[in-house]
């Protein structure tokens, strides 16, 4: 009896055992069937990803080439700017103040004594400045007319140009009222030396 009554319970057991045993293969089959399937989705994704990059990266890479291609063009001077009128222009205007400059700047030293050191020094300064900003004027104009300097559009390049073209058109007219207003004061200065002189003559005082 107590036979049959072991061998009950052990037979229990072992179905119980078993029973559970399965389910629990079942399950980890079940999740292996799931990793298995989850593993091949993310296999297509990351082929489906990569795929997308590398499309991306080409796309990036003829883009680039095209941006490349585009900016290359914009360093290369159209001949059209080249030729612009106002760059001659420029270029006349800057040796007509160069010239202007220099003449009074001669005229006010051989008149020594109608323009003492100080006014010289002033008068050379001011000549100087206007002088390194046509100087700059120029470095600008090189560069917009020059190839592989700048990364500009035609006209962009032309409005530059003319911006140029009225700085140193400014510059040219500066100078010009400078220097006559130079010349004035050295007349008339000239004039009231002499007209001191003319009245010691009629006084009959001489220096």
């Amino acid at each position: 009896m107590k036979k049959l009554l072991l061998y009950c319970l052990l037979t229990g057991l072992l179905s119980g055992s078993l029973q559970a045993q399965n389910k629990q293969v079942k399950v980890l089959l079940e999740q292996i069937a799931a990793l298995h399937i989850y593993i091949g989705y993310v296999q297509d994704g990351y082929s489906t990803v990569k795929k997308g990059l590398d499309v991306i990266g080409d796309f990036k890479r003829g883009e680039l080439n095209l941006h490349a291609g585009y900016f290359s063009s914009l360093r290369m001077v159209n001949p059209a700017v080249k030729e612009y009128i106002k760059v001659a222009e420029i270029i006349a205007l800057q040796a007509k103040i160069l010239q202007s400059s220099n003449n009074t700047r001669n005229l006010l030293q051989q008149d020594g004594d109608f323009f003492n050191g100080n006014e010289l020094a002033y008068v050379g300064k001011v000549y100087d400045k206007l002088l390194e900003d046509c100087e700059r004027i120029l470095n600008d104009l090189e560069a917009v007319v020059t190839d592989g300097q700048l990364e500009m559009k035609d006209d962009e390049r032309m409005a530059r140009i003319d911006m140029l073209h009225a700085n140193m058109t400014d510059n040219y007219i500066f100078c010009k009222r400078f220097g006559n207003s130079a010349k004035v004061l050295a007349i008339s200065r000239i004039k009231e030396k002499m007209d001191v002189q003319n009245a010691r003559a009629l006084r009959g005082i001489n220096d």
